[in-house]
């Protein structure tokens, strides 16, 4: 058997196994209704999917698919070879051992809790469940020290690409930690967050923010509680963003505000909008909220409050009104709309 026809079997090999890994996180994570896609790169591939709304068991079990699916391409082989189906000297008794040892070697190594390895990924989930966002840390320094005993290793057995990309793992989580250092002014890590926030870095906003939730400093802990909610919700995670919103200091909130009451009205909590309906408008006066309140008091069959609000709404612009029309004939103001108060306001929009 030449050494060209070996090579070409590796390669392929080696293609195949990175499919059938990443086949696991995508497969996972379609049946989490994501559309992921599947990417090759130089140094392996990726399942690439809209992680937003997923909970962190669902993240879990994403990542976890990824190794178990792999496995199947080391039990398979184990127990074909076992078989001795194959003269040891044929192409396919070749192929079989190659996938299974190269597929063991890539397991092992793919699930050391290191980085931005599986193995990593697992142990984050695990101690951020355990600990909060102290465990997320935790699973950096965990990673550095598993690195400072594998890596040596690796390179005294000539694994020295496998060792080099420990070491990699290990700087970037060490730049991590320095990184996300509080800060000895919580003020600055506020704003620091908030830049996170702006610049769509939800991640590294939500690290920040969620640590503020513990500082002394009242203040920033509403600001904290305020951002954090607006990461929650831009996360898609809007019941976490409604409890959070829902138990903070709601006369420090600002734009926070706006937002409980749109998640509130969704959790059919409209008193909460109706207490805070003028205050939401002087904060954000649009055209959004103005219906938003309209639709609150009409829900709590105060037909007058709601029509007025409609006749705020109506003032911007004509181009609002088919949007009313069609709005007031939803179910949202099915115990007003035939009311005399709220006809009243209704025939002065059509005015």
């Amino acid at each position: 058997m030449g050494f060209s026809v070996e090579s070409l079997i590796v390669g392929a090999i080696v293609f195949i196994s990175l499919l059938v890994h990443e086949y696991g996180h995508a497969s996972t994570a379609k049946r989490f209704g994501k559309e992921p896609a599947i990417i090759l790169q130089a140094f392996g591939g990726k399942a690439l999917y809209d992680s937003r709304g997923l909970t962190p068991k669902q993240e879990f079990l994403i990542t976890l698919n990824g190794p178990l699916f792999e496995s199947l391409l080391i039990f398979i082989p184990f127990y074909l070879l076992k078989m001795d189906l194959f003269p040891q000297s044929s192409m396919v008794h070749f192929a079989l051992y190659i996938t299974m040892r190269l597929n063991i070697l890539w397991c092992l190594f793919n699930l050391l809790p290191i980085g931005n390895l599986d193995g990593g990924h697992l142990l984050r989930y695990l101690l951020e469940k355990k600990f909060g966002e102290k465990g997320h840390r935790m699973s950096h320094q965990v990673g550095i020290a598993v690195t400072l005993i594998a890596a040596p290793y690796l390179f005294s057995r000539g694994l020295y690409f496998f060792a080099v990309m420990l070491v990699i793992f290990a700087v970037q989580s060490y730049q991590y930690l320095n990184k996300t250092k509080v800060p000895l002014s919580p003020y600055k890590s506020y704003l620091s967050g908030v830049d996170a926030l702006q610049a769509k870095d939800l991640e590294k906003a939500k690290t920040i923010l969620k640590r503020l939730l513990k500082t002394s400093d009242q203040k920033v802990k509403n600001l904290a509680h305020e951002s954090l909610a607006e990461v929650y919700f831009q996360q898609e995670n809007l019941q976490k963003s409604y409890q959070l919103l829902l138990n903070s200091d709601h006369q420090i909130l600002k734009r926070g505000k706006c937002l409980l009451c749109k998640l509130a009205y969704a959790e059919g909590n409209y008193e909460i909008i109706s207490s805070y309906s003028r205050e939401i408008y002087e904060i954000d006066p649009t055209f959004e909220i103005a219906l938003l309140n309209a639709k609150a008091f009409a829900k709590l069959n105060r037909p007058q409050h709601s029509g007025a609000w409609l006749s705020t709404a109506s003032q911007f612009g004509d181009e609002y009104l088919p949007i009313l029309e069609k709005e007031i004939s939803e179910s949202a103001f099915d115990l007003v709309r035939e009311t005399d108060s709220f006809k009243q306001q209704f025939n002065l929009i059509n005015a």
